[in-house]
């Protein structure tokens, strides 16, 4: 009878998590930004003069306090709570309150018109429509800096330690 019950609440909880907190936790599975292309982040945001910054999918927040800690005013968009949280906690440890945020919510629901550059570490199957969002909402001269992953249908204009720089 104990192992029933042991199973009973086995399953219990798996519903739990399922129903109740996996709603929460969505998108992409994080994968954390290797440091020297955070740094080839940070300095061709720099380069190009960048003043307010989007990036999507925010993580632990590692590139939003970078390109802050740089001067830069840095918003992370990211839907994970828990990596909303942690990130939130690192910026006030940083002291970076006033150049670093982090907008628990999805990237596909922001208006990004604002911005003069966005920052993606976006898996393949969504850069073809991340690609027409931002072609809609970017203004000319906005830059785009994608980790790895390139966008369809879009030229780069410079590559470096696996970032790839897009000019609108």
């Amino acid at each position: 009878m104990a192992i029933v019950n042991l199973i009973f609440l086995v399953v219990a909880l798996v519903v739990i998590f399922y129903l109740l907190l996996r709603p929460l936790i969505q998108g992409a599975v994080f994968f954390p930004t290797r440091p020297e292309s955070v740094e080839a982040l940070v300095a061709l945001a720099n380069e190009k003069n960048a003043k307010l910054v989007a990036d999507l999918g925010s993580g632990d927040g590692r590139i939003v306090i970078a390109l802050a800690a740089a001067g830069m005013e840095a918003h992370g968009y990211e839907v994970n709570p828990v990596l909303v949280y942690l990130s939130r906690q690192r910026i006030k440890a940083l002291g970076l309150e006033k150049k670093a945020f982090i907008h628990w919510e999805s990237f596909w629901k922001k208006d990004f018109s604002q911005f003069d550059a966005v920052v993606v570490y976006g898996f393949p199957y969504i850069m073809k429509s991340l690609g027409k969002k931002l072609k809609k909402e970017l203004k000319r001269g906005t830059i785009v800096l994608s980790n790895i992953y390139v966008f369809p249908d879009w030229v780069s204009q410079r590559k470096e330690k696996g970032i790839r720089l897009y000019l609108m």
